[in-house]
């Protein structure tokens, strides 16, 4: 019994090793308003509502975001690039039941991830570079 024990004890500090130098795996718990491939969400106020697509068959990898006021949008591309619209004919429609992404939560897929926060949402990729969609326009990160 002292091998198993003592084989026991030796492989627990492994699996702990290997999983914290290969990445863990953020829970789907975590990330309620994304899918696989998808993720769709508005801003608790509703003024602002965000798409970000990775590996979705037939659709670009992108992170796309609108505002309703004033009317702007702009879509981010893997390698942290943006392009910003505005006017009322830069903007869609959410779909029906699109789930809230509250104040103080990040939502991500693939390399783009969003933050939402009481003074608009920021989208960025995973270099840091991105925008931040809000009342008072876009701005780029850098």
């Amino acid at each position: 019994m002292h091998r198993i024990v003592a084989a026991a004890t030796w492989a627990a500090p492994v699996i702990v090793a290997v999983g914290c130098c290969m990445g863990t795996q953020r829970a789907a718990a975590d990330n309620p308003v994304c899918i696989q491939t998808w993720c769709s969400f508005l801003s608790p106020s509703g003024n602002i509502g965000c798409e970000m697509d990775y590996q979705r068959n037939g659709v670009p990898d992108e992170t796309y975001c609108q505002s309703t006021s004033p009317p702007q949008s702009a879509r981010l591309s893997t390698d942290g690039t943006f392009k910003s619209c505005a006017g009322e004919s830069c903007l869609g429609n959410a779909g029906e039941g699109t789930p809230t992404l509250p104040y103080g939560q990040t939502a991500w897929m693939g390399p783009f991830s969003c933050r939402s926060e009481e003074s608009g949402i920021t989208c960025k990729v995973t270099s840091g570079r991105g925008f931040t969609i809000s009342n008072a326009g876009i701005e780029p990160l850098r």
